[in-house]
């Protein structure tokens, strides 16, 4: 069975810029643009009935539209240890909410997440050798990249590969009420509660 995650796919913008942080050094695997995504939930091996329902619920969820900013850059694991190195987001507000509602929404289905939600992008694994990190925080914490509109959340296939994980779109899932118009900063607006 493929492992499964709700996430967000990254315009090609955003994507090609993350992508162009790679340095070269011992132990870091790199994304590509094609492999940059958000993870909001991971959901891991589902049966087809399982997978089913989940496609249905995220059918019937109702979000609006916000907007995401790239601000900044953070690792996972120890200073002298790290296991991933991610760009964080400015304003998660709407993000967060929308997590939330997945979380509900999906509590029938899933047993709940063990893991705390850190909103982030994954850029590298960090194997054997990879050292500090301090040098690419140094570099890279001023990143700050335009903002964009999320107005989509997508069902992934991710099956490993020789190159690192492997992710596809299964299913995709439109906002249902649009980015508001009073100001572009709507992700800090909760989305609109379901019927």
């Amino acid at each position: 069975m493929p492992r499964l995650f709700i996430g967000l796919e990254l315009p090609g913008t955003q994507a090609r810029a993350l992508a162009a942080v790679a340095e070269s050094g011992p132990g870091l695997r790199w994304q590509t643009p094609g492999q940059l995504h958000l993870t909001l939930r991971f959901l891991g091996e589902l049966s087809a009935a399982s997978s089913a329902a989940v496609q249905r619920q995220l059918a019937a969820l109702r979000w609006q539209a916000f907007t995401l900013q790239v601000s900044g850059v953070g690792y996972f694991g120890s200073p002298t240890r790290p296991s991933i190195l991610w760009a964080g987001l400015a304003d998660t507000a709407a993000l967060q909410a929308l997590r939330l509602r997945l979380d509900a929404l999906l509590a029938a289905e899933l047993a709940p997440d063990p893991q705390h939600f850190v909103p982030h992008i994954t850029l590298a694994r960090c194997g054997s050798g990879a050292g500090s990190p301090a040098e690419f925080l140094a570099c890279h914490r001023q990143l700050q990249l335009p903002v964009w509109a999320v107005t989509e959340l997508c069902l992934f296939t991710s099956e490993a590969g020789d190159n690192g994980s492997r992710y596809q779109v299964l299913a995709r899932y439109p906002c249902t009420l649009p980015l508001g118009d009073a100001h572009c900063g709507a992700a800090d607006q909760a989305p609109e509660t379901g019927r």
